[in-house]
C-alpha cells in the first residue's frame, strides 16, 4: 500500500475539491436567487404593458433571463459530472492495484506460515516428552498421598458420627420443648398477622389502582406532548415558509399602497357623503321601526288573550269531563284543579287564608318560609371531611386550576399555598357555600360493603380517632373523575333561581320572554295530568268492554227467548200427536214407550 503521506496528501486535495464545489454550489445558489428575483419582479411590471410589441420585447427580456439561469445550472452541472467521471477511473484503477498487493501479500502470508508449521512441531515433540516424565512422578507420588487421606478420612467419620448421634439426641429434645412451648405464641402471632395481612392486601389493591390510573394519565400526558411536538415543528416549518413569502410580497404590496392611497382618499371622501346620507335614512327608519313595534306589541297581546281566553274554555270543558268521570264512573271525590298556580307555579303555597287570591303580602310571606326552610336544611360539614376531598381533588384533578393560578400558588409558602388551591378547586367546581360543600360531600362519601373483620379491629381500638370512621366511606381516587362530573351535572340541573313576578296591572307593554312562553303553554296543556290520562284510557278500554259483555247478552237474551218459543211450539206438537186416535190402532203406541223409557 501507498506510505501514510501519499493519503494524506490525497485527502487534502479531496477536501479541498469538496470546498470548491460547495463554494461554487453556494455562489450558483446565490447568484441564481438573485437573477430569479429579479426576474419575479420583472413580472409584475409586465401586468402593468399596455402595447403588445413592448409587452412581447419584456417577454423575450424575461425568456432570455431564464435562459441564462438554465445554462449557469447546466455548466455546473456538466463540471460535476466532468469530475464524477474522473473520480469514477480513478477508483477503478485503485481497484486493480488493490487486487495487485492483495494476491502478493497472500503469496508471502502462505510461505511464513508454512516455514512457522514446521518450526513448531519439532517444539511440540519435544514438550510432549517432558511432559509425560513428570506425569508418570506425579501419579506415584500423588497414589501414596491419597492413600493416607483416605485413612485419616475414615477414622474422622467414625468420630463425627458419634458426636452427630449426641447432638441429635439433645436437639431433638430441645425441639420438643420449644414445640410445646411456642405452641400457643405461634397460634396468637398466626391470628395477628392474618389480620395485618388483610389490611395490606386491602391497602395494596389501592395502591395498584392509584398506580394504575397515574400511569395511564402520564402516559396519556406523553402522547399529547408528543403530538403536540410533531404540530409545533410542522407549524414552525409552515411559518418559516410563510414568512419568506409575505417578504416577497411586502415588496409588492408596498408598490401597490402608494397607487391605492391616493384613489382610496379620493372614494372615502365619497363614502363619507353616502355615510351621512344613509345615517339620516337610517334615522327615519329607526323611528318608523319603533311605530310598527309598538303597533306589533299591541297585536301579541290581544292574539294571546284570544287564544287564552280560547284555552281556557277548553280548560273548563277538559276540567268538567274530568269531573263529571271522576264522580259519575269511578265514584272518586273530585277536586278542581287552580288555575292560578298553573298560570303562575312561585304561587304554590302562597294562599294561606284559601280564598282563592293570592295578595302581595301572602306572596311575600310564602317566599319567606321558603327561605326560613332553606336555612333549617343548612349541615356543618366537618373539617376532617373537607380536607380528605380537598386532598383528593388536589391529586386527581389539579388541571381543573388554570395555569396563571398555578404558577401563583407555587409561589406561596406551603401553608397558604394549600389553602389557596383548596380555595380555587372548590371555586371552579363552583362551590360558594356550606350548602355546596355539603352537597359535594355526599359525592364523595358513600356506604361500602368492608370485611367484618377489619370493621372489628377499628372500631375497638381505643385510640382510633372519631374521624376515622367517616373517611372509612371515602370514595377510591379513580372515582374522583366520575364524582366531580356527576357533581357538576347535578348542579346544572338544579340550577334556576326562582323569583317572584311583579303581578300589578298596567304593566301592559311588557313582554313574555320564548321560554316563558313554552312553559305557561305547556303547563295549560298538562292540567290534565299523564296520570289523569292513563285513567281515562284504562276507563275507556274497561267501558268498551263492558259494553261488548251488554251486547253479547242481549244477543244470548234473543237466543234464549227463540228457544223458549220454539220449545213451546214443540211440546204442543208432541201433546197433539201424542193424543191423537191413531195411536190406539198401533201395537205399540208412543205411550208405551215414553213409559218404558220414563220406567
Amino acid at each position: 500500500p501507498p506510505p501514510p503521506s501519499t493519503h494524506h496528501q490525497r485527502r487534502i486535495a479531496e477536501e479541498t475539491l469538496r470546498q470548491e464545489r460547495l463554494q461554487r454550489l453556494q455562489e450558483e445558489a446565490v447568484r441564481s436567487g438573485k437573477q430569479n428575483a429579479a426576474v419575479e419582479m420583472r413580472w409584475a411590471e409586465l401586468l402593468d404593458q399596455a402595447m403588445p410589441q413592448e409587452l412581447q420585447k419584456e417577454i423575450e427580456q424575461q425568456k432570455g433571463a431564464c435562459v441564462d439561469i438554465i445554462r449557469s445550472k447546466d455548466d455546473l452541472i456538466r463540471d460535476f459530472q466532468q469530475q464524477l467521471k474522473s473520480k469514477d477511473e480513478e477508483y477503478v484503477k485503485a481497484l486493480k492495484q488493490q487486487s495487485d498487493d492483495v494476491e502478493d501479500m497472500l503469496s508471502k502470508m502462505h510461505n511464513e506460515f508454512k516455514d512457522l508449521q514446521e518450526e513448531y512441531e519439532v517444539e511440540l515433540e519435544s514438550i510432549e516428552g517432558a511432559f509425560m516424565a513428570e506425569r508418570d512422578e506425579l501419579l506415584a507420588s500423588n497414589k501414596g498421598e491419597i492413600d493416607g487421606l483416605f485413612e485419616k478420612r475414615r477414622a474422622m467419620e467414625l468420630a463425627y458420627m458419634d458426636a452427630k448421634q449426641k447432638r441429635e439426641e439433645q436437639y431433638q429434645r430441645e425441639l420438643d420443648e420449644l414445640v410445646v412451648k411456642d405452641a400457643e405464641e405461634y397460634n396468637k402471632l398466626k391470628i395477628r398477622l392474618e389480620t395485618d395481612i388483610q389490611v395490606l392486601e386491602q391497602q395494596l389493591e389501592e395502591m395498584r389502582a392509584t398506580y394504575q390510573l397515574n400511569t395511564e394519565k402520564l402516559e396519556y400526558n406523553f402522547r399529547v406532548l408528543s403530538e403536540r411536538d410533531t404540530e409545533n415543528t410542522s407549524t414552525l416549518q409552515k411559518q418559516k415558509k410563510k414568512l419568506t413569502k409575505i417578504k416577497d410580497d411586502l415588496s409588492r404590496v408596498v408598490l401597490k399602497y402608494h397607487e391605492f392611497d391616493a384613489r382610496d382618499k379620493k372614494k372615502n371622501e365619497e363614502l363619507s357623503e353616502d355615510y351621512r346620507r344613509i345615517t339620516k335614512q337610517y334615522k327615519d327608519l329607526q323611528s318608523k321601526f319603533r311605530h310598527f313595534e309598538l303597533a306589533d306589541n299591541r297585536k301579541f297581546e290581544a292574539v294571546w288573550s284570544m287564544h287564552e281566553e280560547e284555552v281556557n274554555q277548553y280548560l273548563e270543558q277538559a276540567l268538567k269531563a274530568d269531573q263529571i268521570i271522576n264522580e259519575q264512573q269511578l265514584g272518586w271525590q273530585w277536586r278542581a284543579a287552580d288555575l292560578e298556580i298553573v298560570r303562575n307555579p312561585l304561587l304554590m303555597g302562597a294562599d294561606e287564608d284559601g280564598d282563592g287570591k293570592y295578595t302581595l303580602e301572602e306572596m311575600q310571606q310564602h317566599q319567606k318560609e321558603l327561605d326560613e326552610e332553606e336555612e333549617a336544611k343548612k349541615v356543618h360539614v366537618p373539617a376532617d371531611k373537607i380536607r380528605s376531598i380537598v386532598s383528593l381533588i388536589s391529586e386527581e384533578a389539579g388541571f381543573l386550576l388554570d395555569q396563571n393560578v398555578t404558577e401563583a400558588i407555587d409561589k406561596l409558602d406551603d401553608a397558604a399555598a394549600s389553602m389557596a388551591q383548596a380555595e380555587a378547586l372548590l371555586k371552579a367546581l363552583g362551590v360558594e357555600s356550606e350548602e355546596d360543600l355539603a352537597a359535594l360531600s355526599n359525592y364523595f362519601f358513600v356506604e361500602v360493603e368492608r370485611d367484618p373483620n377489619v370493621v372489628e379491629l377499628i372500631t375497638d381500638d381505643p385510640d382510633a380517632p372519631e374521624a376515622l370512621e367517616r373517611l372509612q366511606k371515602l370514595i377510591q381516587p379513580n372515582k374522583v373523575i366520575e364524582a366531580i362530573n356527576s357533581f357538576v351535572n347535578d348542579r346544572k340541573e338544579e340550577k334556576g333561581i326562582k323569583s317572584f313576578v311583579d303581578t300589578s296591572a298596567g304593566d301592559e307593554g311588557a313582554k313574555k320572554k320564548p321560554n316563558e312562553e313554552k312553559d305557561f303553554w305547556d303547563r295549560m296543556a298538562t292540567v290534565i295530568s299523564p296520570h289523569t290520562h292513563e285513567t281515562w284510557k284504562h276507563l275507556e278500554k274497561a267501558l268498551v268492554d263492558y259494553n261488548k259483555t251488554l251486547v253479547q247478552r242481549s244477543s244470548g237474551i234473543d237466543n234464549v227467548t227463540s228457544l223458549s218459543s220454539q220449545n213451546e211450539e214443540l211440546k204442543a206438537l208432541l201433546n197433539q200427536y201424542l193424543g191423537s186416535r191413531i195411536n190406539e190402532e198401533l201395537i205399540v203406541p208412543p205411550t208405551d214407550t215414553i213409559k218404558l223409557g220414563d220406567a
